[in-house]
């Protein structure tokens, strides 16, 4: 049974696929048959593209070259069009460029450079085609128009927006400390300003690519205003100097034109003049009768005007260094006005050339202060110091003037700036050379010598700058000779404390030979004592004595030596009048004529020698108050014991019949003699 399902099963399956072998048989018959539609369909169409292609190749050929010959024409058109622009451009223009540009705004300006342009345009076009054309001649001659037209536009405006910096906003920059200062060509900031600016620089760009730069017109314009500008704050400060000056008070009440005010400046210089006089004699009739000298040791006219001098020579030195700082804020605007209206590589020539002359001034300026401190210095003032503050000043404002003068090189300030240092450097030898050669007596009370009050002021002025001194000594041969073997930290320190050395010295060996006018010892060691110790508590004060111990490590230690010897010095002038104190051999019990004559002689040589002491010391002056005292103390100790033994022990004998005679001072008087020396000139 089951193998009869299966035979029946599979026959059905044979039937079926046998039917379907006759479907796909008949759907391949069809496929063939579409396949022969379709070929013979495509093969009639290529046979019709084939024609179709035979007849429009052809045609194409023609269009090309009709294309080919439209865009030639069009070209040619174009090309006379342009050419004729070029023959017409002169007439179209001559009118605009006749008229000169129109500077009152950016737009009207552009206008013109535009048919400057177009111009140049043609010019090229005519001299590189057809440069005998007699339309290229009017073309040069309307392009030259235009281009001086333009140049003098450009000179107007800048003429007409350059302005000198006043006096008072140079002080308000330089106080500020800061680039104050304006935009490139004026003052203000307001809008037409900045138009003006901006017209220059769109003007001056043109002309720089035609090759046309304005150098000339900048320096023609910009360099008068900027040395202007430096010589009215020159002037500026002058005036503010000469009206703080009394000198020159004095001097500008006397050359009023009011005739009032004149006649009165005539009464009050006579009154003046009167008073001088009398204090002169007053000072004089005291002098020679008590040895006593008040006031100042020369005549109150060389002092008052020494002091004007000195006093002038101070704020000549600051006025210039505040005129090279205003040539700082000066050049620094010049720089910004130039950079936009040069083309950079001819911006060094430019600041160079708009520069020089403030360069000379402020060169001018420098070595006039210079030369008046160098003849402070051999005078031997404290106001030679005040070259070696310009100096400085100089050298704090190199920076700026760098940035200010740059991409120029800023070779005249450096110039400037090593020839100050040079006098500075100078002014100290002469001032060294001053102290030798200062021929002004001491006082003749002995007190402190003006050479000595103006050495300390000087150091002390020149300790205020010792980095600008040190570099510069350690430059000179011989300051570099006397530190071989000397080490220190500060090399500044060290140039300076050599130099301080060097006038201390000087001014020892001077003080030496003015003690030589003194005919007393006494008062020979009160000056030498004086002056030695007010010049060491002068460098006690303001650390001169440890600036000093840099290259003289034992210099207190050696001044307080030299203050005992002096003082020793003068006790020592006691001596001889002590010899008369001392008996040369024990009195007898029975006095001789002889003895008696004996102890007569010592004791009138005693009184007469110790009332001529006590005349002159009451003159001597020592004006520190320790050292006045200790004298008083040390002169008791030298004096009163052995007095006091000879006068007990004469007291007693009858040695005269006139004992007041001889012993005409008790030792409380002689005491309190002691006691009154150096008040009065003290």
């Amino acid at each position: 049974m089951y193998a009869v399902e299966k035979k029946f099963e599979i026959e059905m399956k044979l039937k079926r696929e046998m039917t379907n072998i006759q479907e796909l048989k008949a759907a391949a018959n069809r496929s063939s048959s579409l396949a022969s539609d379709v070929c013979n369909v495509l093969g009639a169409c290529e046979q019709r593209l084939q024609q179709l292609e035979t007849a429009v190749l052809p045609l194409y050929g023609d269009t090309a070259r009709l294309q080919q010959i439209h865009h030639n024409m069009e070209s040619t058109v174009t090309a006379l069009d342009h050419v004729i622009n070029y023959y017409m451009v002169s007439r179209e223009l001559a009118d605009l460029i006749q008229a000169g540009p129109h500077t009152g705004t950016t737009e009207s300006l552009n206008i013109y450079l535009e048919a400057l342009d177009k111009l140049a345009e043609a010019q090229n076009y005519f001299n590189k085609n057809n440069p005998q054309s007699v339309e290229l001649e009017n073309i040069n001659q309307l392009y030259n128009t235009g281009v001086i037209k333009l140049e003098g536009a450009f000179e107007e405006l800048l003429s007409r927006n350059t302005r000198p910096l006043s006096p008072t906003t140079l002080m308000d920059m330089i106080a500020l400390e800061e680039d104050s200062s304006v935009d490139s060509v004026s003052v203000s900031g307001n809008s037409a300003t900045n138009t003006a600016v901006e017209s220059m620089r769109s003007a001056a760009a043109w002309l720089s690519a035609a090759g046309r730069a304005p150098s000339a017109p900048l320096l023609a314009v910009r360099a008068p205003a900027a040395l202007n500008s430096l010589i009215a704050f020159k002037d500026y400060l002058r005036s503010r100097s000469m009206g703080a000056s009394p000198l020159m008070k004095s001097k500008n009440m006397l050359h009023r034109t009011d005739s009032t005010q004149r006649r009165t400046s005539k009464i009050q210089k006579v009154l003046e003049k009167r008073a001088i006089n009398i204090m002169m004699k007053a000072s004089q009739t005291l002098e020679q009768s008590t040895g006593l000298a008040i006031g100042p040791r020369r005549s109150i006219n060389d002092s008052y005007s020494d002091e004007c001098i000195d006093a002038m020579d101070e704020r000549e030195a600051e006025a210039a260094g505040s005129l090279c700082a205003a040539l700082v804020r000066v050049a620094r605007r010049e720089q910004r006005a130039a950079l936009g209206l040069v083309p950079l590589p001819r911006l060094p020539a430019l600041l160079t050339s708009i520069l020089k002359d403030c360069f000379n001034l402020l060169a001018t300026e420098v070595e006039r202060v210079c030369t008046r401190s160098r003849k402070a210095a051999s005078r031997c003032s404290a106001a030679a110091a005040s070259c070696w503050s310009l100096a400085a000043r100089l050298q704090r404002l190199q920076p700026d003037m760098t940035r200010a003068v740059h991409p120029a090189p800023p070779a005249p300030y450096t110039a400037i700036l090593n020839s100050c240092l040079h006098h500075c450097v100078r002014s100290l030898e002469e001032w060294v050379e001053g102290v030798r050669c200062d021929g002004a007596a001491g006082a003749v009370d002995g007190t402190v010598h003006q050479l000595a009050a103006a050495a300390l002021t000087y150091c002390h002025a020149l300790a205020a700058h010792v980095h600008v001194i040190g570099p510069a000594l350690a430059a000179e041969a011989s300051y570099v000779r006397a530190s071989h073997g000397l080490v220190v930290n500060d090399r500044n320190a060290l140039m300076l404390s050599l130099y301080m050395r060097k006038v201390l010295a000087q001014l020892n060996l001077s003080l030496r030979t003015k003690s030589e006018q003194y005919g007393s010892e006494a008062l020979k060691a009160i000056f030498l004592l004086n002056n030695t110790l007010y010049v060491l508590q002068g460098l006690g004060r303001g650390g001169l004595l440890d600036a000093l111990a840099v290259a003289e490590p034992r210099a207190e230690a050696g001044y307080r030596d030299i203050v005992q010897d002096y003082k020793q010095a003068y006790l020592n002038s006691w001596n001889k009048l002590l010899s008369h104190l001392v008996l040369d051999e024990p009195l007898p019990a029975k006095l001789r004529d002889k003895d008696r004559q004996m102890l007569k002689d010592k004791l009138s040589s005693f009184n007469r020698e110790w009332e001529e002491a006590t005349r002159a010391q009451r003159g001597y002056s020592v004006p520190d108050p320790e050292l006045r005292e200790a004298l008083k103390r040390d002169n008791k100790q030298i004096l009163l014991p052995p007095y006091t033994a000879l006068w007990e022990k004469l007291a007693g004998i009858s040695f005269t019949r006139h004992p007041d005679k001889y012993l005409k001072y008790t030792p409380l008087q002689i005491a309190a003699q002691l006691d009154g020396y150096f008040d009065e000139a003290a």
